[in-house]
């Protein structure tokens, strides 16, 4: 690793685009200094004082989406299985964002709560909210892990960067404005993000497709050369995105947990200036949605047509596109835009993070109320703590068969057990809080012990893995299992326990509603 510190590549990337680059990584830093000073207390910092409006909400929680996971995984995808990818922004995402406007979104934002397991633990017991809060924290560092490792891939395809200095100069850079301006400055960065995201994606399919020979001669290459790269559904057999799988695990399951259950994509909704905002603005993010997988998903099947022998790394796909498709100014320019979109997944996850280890973690074991001058500090000081230990866990994405796969198979290990709570919970009152202990712990360790061979392998523990299990479940099966598993748990085990009163349940579950708004902070 270190003696590979300093190992720069040579490349012949023009100084209009270094440039262009510099101005940004530096302009980004000075607006978080400058926005650090509007910060005042700890509802500020994590929710950016309860102030935001739907359109910068709805264009935060897209920058905050379509981020490495998207342009750089989904490339890859699309480059190694093709348009299949696409299933996980439609089937994946716009049924489900429309669900948490109109029935999440509401229950959250009337309780008033600053996460997601603040909610658990209200509708079941601070057993259960410390035990979502630990396992979305660690969730939260592998990703931020992850998004630096893609960003390093860039830097390194792009510039000639080596991955480890590039992962610390991306922490340095995202990890000053979100340290400094919490909530706010996020929301605001992801949506000017957001701009010069798809003003690069268009212009990436334009040109792409110009160089590729137009239109007609494009999916020609590829309906000769890569015929099965054109189906929207895999065989049932596929190893990764089975077409079972993807209706049962992705559409029923991790979609739905996902957009209704995600800390970093709803902490903002959260922050909304009221009610009508949030739910507003998950129906902007949906409509912009819609337009994503023809942006996402093309540069990948670009690179697939175009590249000579191939990529030695799927999610080198993007990148190459950049460097070798585009003019001198707007390459630059168009490489900024994907750099934008790594860093808003970066800094929406560690203030998320953030919010979770210092109110439902720190706060609940230590039995402490809320106070504002010392969650901010303490907000600050565990976002700082969530990036240092996410550039160490980076080069675990390099183990998995690419940052897409990594970042579905991470999530099919709790989210069905995730969804499952919430969604009964708002559902039904007879939903107990032993019930929601047993069934979360039941739940994401059925999960854990049917992914464990693959994780075991993936990882390069093959014997462990045979000891384990021989098993080989899909990841979107573990999701559906896991998820199936929870719910009959909920039920079962509520049946003969004791639920909530009446009156603790108000503004919790659909038929104990109320118009106003609750305090709780």
């Amino acid at each position: 690793m270190f003696e590979n510190f300093f190992a720069f590549t040579e490349t012949s990337i023009h100084w209009v685009d270094v440039s262009l680059i510099i101005a940004y990584m530096a302009g980004i830093t000075v607006f978080g200094y400058f926005f650090s000073k509007r910060i005042k207390t700890s509802s500020d910092y994590f929710l950016a004082g309860r102030s935001l409006p739907w359109w910068i909400i709805g264009m935060s929680i897209i920058g905050t989406n379509i981020g490495s996971n998207d342009y750089v995984g989904a490339a890859g995808g699309a480059y190694r299985i093709g348009i299949a990818q696409a299933n996980f922004e439609w089937i994946g995402a716009i049924p489900a964002m429309i669900l948490s406007a109109f029935i999440f979104i509401p229950f959250y934002w009337r309780a008033g709560v600053f996460s997601i397991p603040e909610y658990l633990g209200r509708r079941y017991s601070d057993a259960v909210r410390v035990i979502s809060a630990v396992i979305l924290t660690l969730f939260s560092i592998i990703i931020v892990g992850v998004f630096l490792w893609a960003t390093a891939l860039m830097l390194k395809t792009y510039l000639g960067w080596p991955v480890y200095f590039s992962i610390l100069v991306t922490a340095a850079v995202v990890g000053f404005y979100t340290i400094s301006g919490g909530l706010g400055a996020v929301a605001i960065t992801d949506s000017i993000q957001l701009v010069i995201m798809f003003t690069g994606a268009i212009a990436v399919a334009v040109l792409g497709i110009s160089e590729a020979g137009g239109l007609d001669h494009f999916i020609a290459t590829i309906q000769a050369e890569h015929p099965s790269h054109l189906k929207a559904f895999l065989p049932a057999d596929h190893e990764f995105f089975p077409w079972p799988g993807v209706i049962l695990g992705l559409g029923m399951v991790l979609s739905p947990a996902y957009w209704c259950t995600n800390q970093a994509i709803l902490q903002r909704t959260l922050g909304a200036r009221s009610e009508w905002d949030g739910r507003a603005s998950m129906m902007l993010a949906a409509i912009a949605k819609t337009f994503v997988p023809f942006l996402i998903v093309l540069p990948g099947l670009l690179a697939l047509t175009m590249v000579q022998g191939g990529l030695d790394n799927q999610d080198q796909a993007l990148p190459w596109v950049i460097k070798n498709i585009l003019p001198v100014g707007l390459s630059g320019l168009m490489f900024v835009a994907f750099i934008a979109a790594l860093q808003s997944s970066i800094d929406s996850t560690m203030n998320s993070a953030s919010v979770m280890i210092t109110r439902d973690i720190i706060g609940v074991l230590a039995g402490r109320g809320v106070h504002e001058l010392r969650d901010l500090k303490l907000g600050k000081i565990f976002t700082f703590m969530v990036l240092v230990i996410g550039i160490f866990c980076a080069p675990l994405t390099a183990k998995f068969e690419g940052i897409y796969v990594f970042v579905q198979f991470t999530l099919s290990l709790f989210q069905g057990p995730m969804l499952a709570l919430i969604l009964l919970g708002i559902l039904s009152k007879k939903m107990t809080p032993k019930a929601g202990l047993y069934s979360l712990v039941i739940g994401v360790t059925s999960s854990l012990i049917m992914g464990l061979p693959s994780l075991l392998t993936s990882l390069g523990f093959t014997t462990a893995a045979q000891a384990a299990g021989g098993w080989n479940i899909n990841m979107l099966y573990i999701a559906f299992w896991s998820f199936i598993i929870s719910v009959a748990s909920l039920v079962i085990i509520s049946s003969f326990t004791t639920p909530k009163t009446e009156q603790e349940l108000v503004n919790l579950t659909y038929s104990k509603t109320v118009p106003e708004v609750l305090s709780h902070d």
